[in-house]
C-alpha cells in the first residue's frame, strides 16, 4: 500500500517538476501585499493564511508545509543507495536504517545569523561544552584530520551534496529557488547524517538564511526545526569583518549589506545562502513565528560570555547544565587561543581568501577601521533597527 501511494506520489512530482519557476522572493508578512518579484523589497512578518494564492499551483497543507512530494524523492533517490558526505560514518546506506527511523529522527538545532555575527563563537562554545580538547582540536582541523573526528562543527545546511543527492539535474544547471525547492528534502539528508555521526548534544547546524520563503516554500519549517540560536552583531562592525572575508572594500561591502536580494554561497561551491539586507535579516529572526528563537548580541557575548552562553545552552536544553562547565567551555574558546589554533592547525571554515578566520573579535574596533562616510551610510540605511538593539 505505501509503495503505491509513493508511486502515486511521484507521477504528480513528475508534474511538479515541470513548472515554471518563478523567480519570486518573498519574506513572511503581516497581511501587507507582499512583494511579487525580484527587487521588490520584502516585507517582514508572518504571512496569514498559509494557503493564500500565490503565482503557482499549490500544493494541500500537508504537501507543501512539509515538502511531501520532494520527501517522496529522498526516499526513492536515497533510501536505497549510500549518502555522500565529508564524514565518512555516513558513507552507510541508508537501506540499512528502518524506514520508520528515517522519517522520524529528532528535529535540529541551528545558529543562524547574518555571517561575521558570531556564528562561528556560539557553535564553538557549544562544542567545546562536550568535546575534550583534543576533540575540539580535531573538530577544528576539519577536513583534514581523521575519518573518526567529532563531527560537530561541520554542519551546516548548504552542503551541495546534501542537494546533489535529491537533485535529478546537476546542481550548476538549476537556479536559486528550484535549490529552496529542494531544502526540505535535502534537510532530511542533512538530519540523517547528523543522527548517523553524532550523538552529541548540542550537535548545532551553521545556517545564514534570513527567516523567509522563496516562491511560497518556506526556508524552515517546525518539523525539523527545534531550535534556532540568533546571533546579532553591529553592522558597522561587520562590513569591517565581512569585507575581510570577502576581499572586497568597505564601500562595496556597505552595498552588499543593504542589497534586499543578497545571496552568498557560490564562491565556496555550496548552495546559495539568502541574506536580503543585514535589516532584513535581523527582522525575520524577531518575527519567526512558532519557531523557538534565542536571538542574543555579540557584544553581550563578550561582556558577559559565561551568563550569556549558560542562557544560550539552557535555551538548547543541554541535559546535565553547570555554570562550572559553561565557564571552561568559554576560556578553552577565548578568542586568543582560537587563534592560536588556527595559526597552528589552520581552519576548516577559512576562505581563500582570508588570511585568517579568527581576525579581531572586537565590538568597536570599527571607529578606527572603517571610513566615516561608510560608517554614516550603514547607519542611515539600518538606523531603525540599529537603534532598536542599542546600536545607536
Amino acid at each position: 500500500m505505501l509503495v503505491l501511494i509513493c508511486e502515486k506520489l511521484l507521477m504528480g512530482l513528475s508534474l511538479f517538476a515541470r513548472e515554471k519557476v518563478y523567480r519570486t522572493v518573498r519574506v513572511r508578512h503581516d497581511g501587507r501585499s507582499p512583494p511579487s518579484r525580484i527587487g521588490s523589497p520584502p516585507v517582514i512578518g508572518r504571512r496569514p493564511g498559509f494557503l493564500n494564492p500565490g503565482p503557482e499551483p499549490l500544493w494541500p497543507l500537508w504537501a507543501r508545509d512539509a515538502g511531501a512530494p520532494l520527501l517522496v524523492r529522498c526516499l526513492r533517490c536515497i533510501y536505497a543507495r549510500p549518502v555522500w558526505s565529508p564524514n565518512r560514518k555516513a558513507f552507510r546506506s541508508l537501506s540499512s536504517v528502518p524506514l520508520a527511523h528515517f522519517l522520524r529522527s529528532p528535529a535540529m538545532q541551528f545558529v543562524a545569523s547574518y555571517p561575521k555575527s558570531g556564528n562561528t563563537w556560539v557553535r564553538l562554545v557549544a562544542a567545546a561544552y562536550t568535546l575534550s580538547d583534543e576533540e575540539l582540536m580535531n573538530a577544528l582541523k576539519y577536513p583534514t584530520a581523521s575519518a573518526d573526528l567529532p563531527a560537530t562543527l561541520q554542519y551546516t545546511d548548504v552542503e551541495r551534496y546534501q542537494y546533489q543527492t535529491i537533485s535529478p539535474f546537476p546542481l550548476s544547471q538549476i537556479s536559486f529557488p528550484v535549490e529552496v525547492r529542494l531544502r526540505p528534502a535535502a534537510m532530511l539528508v542533512l538530519n540523517r547524517e547528523k543522527n548517523l555521526t553524532t550523538s552529541q548534544r548540542p550537535a548545532l547546524i551553521k545556517s545564514h538564511h534570513i527567516h523567509g520563503e522563496v516562491n511560497n516554500i518556506d526556508l524552515w519549517n517546525g518539523q525539523w526545526v527545534e531550535h534556532v540560536v540568533n546571533p546579532i552583531r553591529d553592522p558597522r562592525e561587520i562590513c569591517c569583518s565581512f569585507a575581510a572575508h570577502r576581499d572586497m572594500d568597505y564601500e562595496e561591502t556597505a552595498e552588499f549589506m543593504n542589497d534586499s536580494q543578497a545571496r552568498m554561497g557560490e564562491e565556496n561551491e555550496r548552495v546559495e545562502s539568502l541574506l536580503t539586507t543585514w535589516s532584513t535579516h535581523v527582522r525575520s529572526w524577531q518575527n519567526a513565528g512558532e519557531l523557538p528563537v534565542h536571538t542574543v548580541r555579540y557584544e553581550d557575548l563578550q561582556a558577559n560570555p559565561v551568563a550569556e552562553f549558560y542562557d544560550i545552552l539552557d535555551f538548547l536544553e543541554v541535559p546535565d547544565l553547570t555554570e562550572e562547565r559553561v565557564e571552561d567551555a568559554v576560556e578553552r574558546t577565548r578568542f586568543e587561543r582560537m587563534q592560536a589554533m588556527e595559526a597552528e592547525h589552520g581552519f576548516h571554515e577559512r576562505t581563500a581568501d582570508q588570511a585568517q578566520f579568527f581576525r579581531s573579535g572586537e565590538t568597536d574596533g570599527w571607529k578606527d577601521e572603517l571610513p566615516t562616510d561608510v560608517a554614516r551610510k550603514i547607519e542611515k540605511d539600518h538606523g531603525d533597527v540599529m537603534e532598536q538593539f542599542g546600536y545607536l
